[in-house]
């Protein structure tokens, strides 16, 4: 029987056979790790897109509380929860001591990190966590060492801006001033820096003293830095560090808005040329004018559909869209475009929100158009009341989208051939969202149910 974490490895990552393999050989022995470390302990890999990692492996201590009530197995995980993750697979290095977020428990907690490699290649990263207060505690009865004080730089260090680690010839902490120290608790780190690995706190790769600057991203913080030789002392080269996150921030959301109006009309090129391919189809069906003046309807809530996604209000950053919102306009839009005051019939949107490319967005927004022309027009006849339902949830690793209706249902055999409502809006969701698509129908009403990958 396939495992867990080869079936996961397999949908969810670019991993071979034989590194799947080496992974599944940590299952046996994650047990006693838990129980050693007396922590929590995981596996996770990269995704095949590079956007996230995903829990593959897992065990609970039984030597102290876990910090979970559940299980995480398969748990799709964002580099900005886990910032020491993200540091490890970056930089192919441990990280030791890094404070980051419990999903979906949002706790607190302190993780170490470790690479594992097979034949050369960085493939996953075995992870262990505990409480953030327990590991504070016992850091806090720890005697403080002191920060450089055999070092004749150390006073001149405190008056500079910048963050400054000394290291030692073995490439140890020896030394840091108050400004470090700010900077490494601010992204997280828990204990002293005093004698840390160099490797531990090193922004990035990079560890040749060239005295110039570089530049490393880690989640949401940006550092430049440089690292110097000095002689004197027990130090033998200085790391000199500048958060320069908020200015990256400003010229980001600057550039930003220089491109905004270039990309909107990039966009709504795409969708109109989409639209007139799709108005194209429709015309060739038309046999007399009540079937042309309803392929003229569809086609315009398909176009209002699109347009959604291009809404100011459902905009929440430069990348991203409020789904819930995205939906919410489509209800808008088919309440003025295809139902008349004569027809009792309630569309409501509810659920839990996610925020998704514009891409996704669009492709969703057609698909629950499609389904909501098709219930509009074949599940309440001769002008019946009714309602449709249409539920977003928002999960990791995938969303789900349900349209129900409580009509008259249908039985799909008898669904003429190349009927293009649910023709396309199943061709969008396997071909453009990578979903899976469920119809249930009978007298009691429709309920269509899709998902897809958070993108």
């Amino acid at each position: 029987m396939i495992s867990a974490t080869r079936m996961l490895c397999q949908k969810y990552t670019d991993l071979t056979d034989g590194e799947i393999a080496h992974i599944e050989s940590y299952n046996a022995i994650l047990p006693a790790l838990a129980n050693a470390g007396e922590a929590d302990v995981f596996i996770d890999c990269r995704t095949s897109t590079g956007r996230s990692a995903i829990v593959v492996c897992e065990a609970k201590p039984q030597t102290v509380p876990s910090n979970y009530e559940r299980t995480i197995l398969g748990m799709l995980i964002q580099w900005r929860d886990e910032p020491a993750v993200d540091r490890s697979f970056r930089l192919q290095v441990p990280t030791v001591g890094m404070r980051a977020v419990s999903m979906p428990e949002d706790r607190r907690i302190v993780q170490s990190v470790e690479p594992i490699f097979y034949e050369g290649r960085l493939i996953a990263v075995l992870i262990y966590e505990k409480p953030a207060m327990a590991v504070e505690d016992m850091v806090a009865r720890q005697e403080p060492a002191r920060a450089g004080a055999e070092l004749d730089w150390a006073g001149v260090a405190d008056c500079l801006g910048e963050a400054v680690v000394f290291l030692d010839r073995a490439g140890e902490v020896c030394g840091y001033n108050r400004a470090a120290e700010a900077l490494y608790r601010d992204m997280g780190y828990v204990g002293d820096l005093m004698g840390m690995p160099g490797s531990n706190i090193q922004p990035a790769a990079q560890a040749e003293c060239d005295g110039m600057w570089h530049e490393s991203s880690v989640v949401n913080r940006t550092l430049q830095y440089r690292r110097l030789a000095v002689s004197t002392g027990m130090a033998r080269s200085a790391l000199i560090i500048r958060d320069i996150t908020g200015q990256r921030r400003l010229e980001q959301e600057l550039s930003f808005q220089k491109t905004a109006l270039r990309e909107l009309r990039h966009r709504m090129k795409n969708s109109l040329q989409m639209m007139a391919n799709l108005t194209r189809s429709r015309g060739y069906e038309a046999s007399d004018p009540s079937d042309a003046q309803t392929a003229l309807l569809d086609t315009a809530n398909r176009l209002l559909s699109l347009t959604a996604t291009l809404d100011g209000v459902v905009q929440v950053s430069p990348e991203k869209v409020s789904l819930l919102q995205v939906l919410e306009q489509v209800r808008k839009y088919t309440l003025q475009t295809l139902l008349t005051p004569a027809r009792s019939i309630t569309i409501r949107v509810w659920g839990q929100d996610a925020e998704v490319s514009a891409d996704c967005a669009a492709s969703v927004a057609l698909v629950v158009n499609e389904l909501l022309q098709n219930a509009l027009k074949h599940a309440f006849p001769a002008g019946a009341a009714g309602e449709v339902d249409i539920q977003l949830q928002a999960g990791r690793p995938l969303c789900k989208v349900t349209v129900g209706d409580n009509g008259v249902g249908f039985c799909r055999e008898t669904v003429k051939p190349g009927a293009m409502g649910l023709e396309l809006a199943a061709t969008i969701v396997r071909e453009k969202l990578m979903g899976e698509w469920k119809v249930d129908s009978g007298g009691g009403g429709t309920r269509i149910t899709f998902d897809f990958l958070e993108q």
